[in-house]
């Protein structure tokens, strides 16, 4: 986490521009508790030369300054915060190493990583090879003050090409910069996305129910939402009810299933399977894969929260949306996207078929407005009123008093089929995730990316929200939410 006012203004001007009023925002709302950081990981079939690595990463910083940018140092009383656009000194990248030898380890290094902050003074990105018995991990952590999703996968790419050439490889082959091992030694923490759907079926809700561990009414220990015991909702009143935070006018809250209030950090789950194909419909705009994801994960909420015995009204799904020129679509550093809404009612879920349709509508409106749905708070926190460090405080102050209201209720960020995606040698596939930060009450989002063949999925959840079991129930609910309505549109309009 980045305080604001904890360096002293140095000598010199080097090469400098202010934040913009997304990345002021979002350096604001970072915590220690829930670190404000973007993952890309990507799996290749073998082990990656880490000196050309490391000679890469260097490479790209000395040649990309908005790559290699810093928090500038600044007095407690200015009222804008500026980039340093310099390389770090010595011109070493934030590059680290470590091993794992089990599919556990790796999932455990990659809670450690992510209950990590980043100073954004020393750099706004650290890049972990994640060294196993059989093939590498390479894992990007970015801050979502300086890059989305596109500016992510523009700097692993850059560092693809520049290490494809220090290894002396071709991006597609083998060579001295990887050997290439089976890719199906079944060594990963990557789940099938069958074993999910067979692990959370949803032919109805209490088959969805018994997979998650949900016990019925009356047993000790249920949990409800936000962590409330089952005796707490019946003694309130709601059990059967509707969920916290969804009584009308508000938004519903994903229910809460094994997880540990006040612990940190977060979780993922990670799967892959094929990309399904939208149908063209008969009327309205045709549904893309996007509105595929948005509409399976408002379907997957809704019967989860059945499940738990628990209804669900106005659920709300955040999508970011890539605000650049469309001649430079996959270019460019810095968090330039915009979000947009889509909500669905309790009526429109309960029709899988014409689901999708609604969520496309909404998709296209929202992307058509060139308006960036930041509410007023955010826009006046972001102005030069006070000083960076009362907005700061004044921030988080402010979302811990609104969270509960204007927070939508997850969150979809999908950077669909890439152009041109990082490859770092070897003959085999490999394959890309994306996730992006849950902060509670959010507590879950979905992160897809389409690399070199299947859909890759991520559930990133926060420990509070769910444990690993629940977290894994939910992911196979939601790939069977996809095939379901993918399958159900075609049969039924397609």
């Amino acid at each position: 986490m980045t305080m604001l006012g904890d360096t002293a203004r140095v000598p010199g001007s080097p090469s400098r521009r202010p934040l913009s009023t997304i990345e002021e925002l979002d350096l604001y709302l970072d915590s220690a508790h829930e670190p404000n950081l973007v993952q890309l990981e990507i799996h290749g079939p073998g082990h990656l030369d880490r000196a050309a690595l490391a000679a890469a990463l260097d490479d790209v910083l000395a040649a990309t300054p908005e790559a290699a940018r810093r928090l500038a140092p600044a007095s407690p009383w200015d009222r804008r915060l500026h980039w340093q656009l310099t390389a770090p000194d010595g011109g070493r990248g934030p590059l680290t190493v470590a091993r794992w030898d089990s599919p556990g380890e790796l999932a455990a290094l990659r809670e450690r990583l992510f209950a990590s902050p980043l100073s954004l003074y020393d750099a706004t990105f650290r890049l972990i090879l994640a060294v196993g018995p059989d093939r590498d991990a390479l894992i990007l952590q970015v801050h979502h003050a300086a890059f989305d999703g596109i500016s992510s996968i523009t700097l692993l790419t850059a560092i693809s090409g520049a290490y494809t050439k220090r290894a002396g490889i071709s991006a597609g082959t083998g060579g001295p910069g990887m050997r290439a091992e089976s890719a199906a030694d079944g060594k990963t923490d990557v789940l099938d996305v069958q074993g999910l759907i067979n692990a959370a079926n949803l032919t109805g809700a209490a088959s969805l129910s018994s997979a998650a561990g949900v016990h019925s009414a009356g047993v000790q220990g249920e949990t409800g939402v936000h962590g409330r015991t089952g005796a707490q909702d019946r003694a309130g009143g709601r059990r059967g009810g509707i969920a916290a935070g969804t009584l009308p006018g508000t938004v519903t809250r994903i229910a809460a299933q094994g997880g540990s209030p006040g612990r940190p950090g977060y979780g993922f789950v990670l799967t892959s399977m094929p990309v399904p194909r939208p149908p063209r419909t008969g009327r309205g705009p045709h549904p893309t894969v996007n509105d595929l994801l948005v509409a399976a994960l408002s379907l997957t909420v809704d019967r989860w929260n059945t499940a738990h015995g628990h209804r669900s009204g106005q659920i709300r799904i955040t999508v970011p949306v890539n605000a650049r020129d469309p001649e430079q679509r996959w270019q460019g550093y810095g968090n330039l996207s915009r979000l947009i809404r889509v909500s669905t009612q309790s009526r429109q879920r309960a029709d899988p078929a014409g689901l999708l349709a609604q969520v496309a509508a909404q998709t296209r409106v929202g992307k058509q407005s060139r308006r960036a749905e930041i509410d007023a708070m955010s826009r006046l926190l972001a102005t030069g009123w006070a000083p960076a460090t009362v907005k700061q405080r004044t921030a988080r102050l402010a979302r811990r008093l609104a969270a509960p209201v204007l927070t939508d209720t997850s969150l979809v960020t999908n950077l669909g089929a890439l152009p041109d995606p990082p490859r770092f040698g070897g003959d085999g596939e490999q394959s890309l995730w994306i996730a992006a930060p849950a902060p509670m009450p959010r507590g879950l989002s979905v992160g897809a990316a389409t690399a070199s063949g299947p859909l890759c999925l991520s559930i990133r959840y926060r420990h509070a929200l769910l444990d690993r079991a629940a977290a894994t129930a939910f992911a196979g609910a939601y790939c069977e939410a996809i095939t379901e309505l993918a399958g159900q549109q075609q049969g039924g309009r397609g």
